[in-house]
């Protein structure tokens, strides 16, 4: 993992360096992190006349460890996506442990699989090497902050087996499902509601386990339990939301896209018009630069605008909404809506060209509120809300 003189902020956090071409972002909330760790251990720390600021900056050192393992697991992941060919977008170390964006269109239930399950094995192997590093390090502090550290990669790695969405446990009892009945959809369904039961579970066994040894719950342990068990069922009930969403949208791309036409943002209004008022329905006029790369797209109200006298000097540049460098989406021709509505969602894209990414021909325009009607109408119609 290379590293930069001094991490730069952006939308996603602050960036830290890359890994092979991904750039390694602290979000803005991993902080809390280490003040919730400071609060909960630097008291117990700092008993036996070692002073306050020694428990503060053990606390904090066990905070710069726990990111260094989320980093490990979340790199692990994004390794295993690139050695699949997946284009990784980024690696994030936030308050809810970490994720690794990439490209999964191309995703089959075998390397979903394979992407899921290095996180934790990551870990583990990092719990082995605290092992044996603790029969050598010497001293009070060091051997501390091993041993915490390796009993946190030992749980984290068991834990996130387990066979329950968010968890990645639960990403490969998904691709089983998934590969099993050939949809992804049930697949992420199934290990929703799976993780939605260890959730319940893990909650249960946080706090029932010291009432059956007739002890009284640590706060500490209630705490983290009850912000665990939220995590899990939230990201339960995202994952079954998404496997109807993924059931809905199971069907080819073609049909929800609207015809466009491309068009030189030097040409004039009065001749994009009239080149549009010839073509059979309606469509959404794309302007493109001069190399024909689509730049925006022109409202039908912008047009109107533009006096009649005016349109044979007015140029199309004039009316043109500019969109982000990222609203050109090449999908390939196997692609089906699902993986369309993913790349918009992770782009934030209000409208996109949809290029087929063999060809490089231009196959329509997708338009976020049209894809949410169809998505929300097949919904409707199996009766998932």
């Amino acid at each position: 993992m290379s590293t930069s003189p001094t991490p730069r902020a952006s939308a996603h956090g602050w960036r830290l360096g890359g890994l092979a071409g991904t750039p390694v972002y602290l979000g803005r909330s991993w902080p809390l992190i280490a003040l919730f760790l400071v609060v909960a251990f630097a008291p117990t720390l700092s008993r036996g006349g070692r002073g306050a600021a020694y428990g503060v900056l053990v606390a904090l050192a066990y905070a710069v460890l726990l990111l260094f393992s989320v980093l490990v697991h979340e790199a692990a992941h994004a390794l295993a996506a690139r050695w699949q060919g997946h284009p990784v977008d980024r690696i994030v170390a936030d308050v809810w442990g970490g994720h690794t964006v990439y490209d999964a269109t191309r995703g089959t239930p075998g390397t979903t699989a394979l992407v899921a399950v290095v996180g934790p094995l990551a870990n583990l192997v990092l719990a082995g090497l605290g092992h044996l590093l603790s029969g050598v390090v010497e001293g009070s502090t060091v051997p501390l902050l091993v041993g915490v550290v390796t009993l946190t990669n030992l749980f984290v790695g068991v834990f996130n087996l387990l066979p329950g969405l968010p968890l990645d446990g639960g990403q490969i009892l998904s691709s089983l499902v998934w590969h099993v009945t050939g949809s992804k959809g049930r697949g992420l369904t199934v290990a929703g509601w799976s993780g939605r039961v260890v959730a319940v579970l893990a909650v249960a066994w946080a706090l029932g386990r010291p009432l059956l040894e007739s002890e009284q719950p640590d706060l500490t342990n209630v705490v983290w339990a009850l912000l665990i068990g939220a995590l899990l069922w939230r990201g339960a009930t995202e994952a079954i939301r998404s496997g109807h969403v993924h059931e809905a949208t199971a069907g080819p791309v073609d049909p929800v896209l609207a015809p466009c036409l491309l068009a030189p943002a030097d040409a004039s209004v009065a001749e994009v018009l009239a080149r549009a008022a010839a073509v059979a329905g309606p469509v959404v006029i794309v302007a493109t630069d001069r190399t024909g790369w689509p730049i925006g797209t022109v409202e039908p109200a912008a047009t109107a605008a533009v006096p009649l006298e005016a349109r044979g000097t007015t140029r199309l540049a004039a009316v043109v909404a500019a969109q982000p460098p990222d609203w050109v989406v090449p999908v390939p021709g196997t692609a089906v809506l699902t993986d369309l509505v993913r790349l918009m969602a992770e782009r934030s894209l209000a409208v996109a060209v949809v290029l087929d990414e063999s060809t490089r021909r231009v196959r329509g325009v997708a338009l976020a509120e049209r894809v949410n009607d169809v998505v929300a109408a097949e919904l409707a119609r199996k009766g998932r809300r």
